[in-house]
């Protein structure tokens, strides 16, 4: 193998992200979840940002409106989330969280604690802080470009 510091940076996003959302499913599996990464990813945004219209939703998750669309009608069939009609827009849903979404929401990050724990063992905190940072750079320029802002 070569020299770990010429692996294209694109390999191990790619690495670090499906190894952390099989280890968190797996996690979840075994607290009796039957989710997937994708449909936790939107339940978080849901229960943090209640009453987004989908587009906005799908545009805050980076993904394709109909991508999120099956996301949405499989946490609605869990009866974890519903569409309402917008009051101001009638072609429109927003996108609320049940009653019961913030508590299974809870639940999973309860079951995630160790995978989190895993993620950044042997990091201080000074390193955690910084990775972070960079992650949202990194996000934040791609983000760009995806938006034909161009870069820099």
């Amino acid at each position: 193998m070569g020299d770990p510091n010429d692996e294209p940076l694109g390999i191990l996003f790619s690495d670090v992200a499906r190894l952390f959302w099989r280890r968190l499913e797996t996690a979840w599996a075994a607290a009796g979840f039957d989710l997937g990464s994708a449909e936790v990813r939107v339940l978080m945004s849901v229960v943090e940002r209640p009453g987004l219209r989908q587009a906005q939703l799908a545009e805050s998750l980076h993904i394709e409106p109909m991508t999120l669309t099956g996301h949405l009608d499989r946490l609605v069939g869990r009866g974890l989330v519903e569409r309402r009609p917008d009051p101001v827009d009638r072609r429109a849903k927003l996108v609320h969280p049940t009653d019961t979404a913030a508590g299974v929401l809870e639940a999973l990050r309860a079951a995630s604690a160790g995978v989190r724990a895993t993620q950044t063992a042997g990091f201080s905190a000074e390193e955690e802080m910084v990775l972070r940072r960079l992650l949202q750079r990194v996000r934040i320029n791609l983000a760009k470009v995806a938006g034909g802002e161009g870069t820099r």
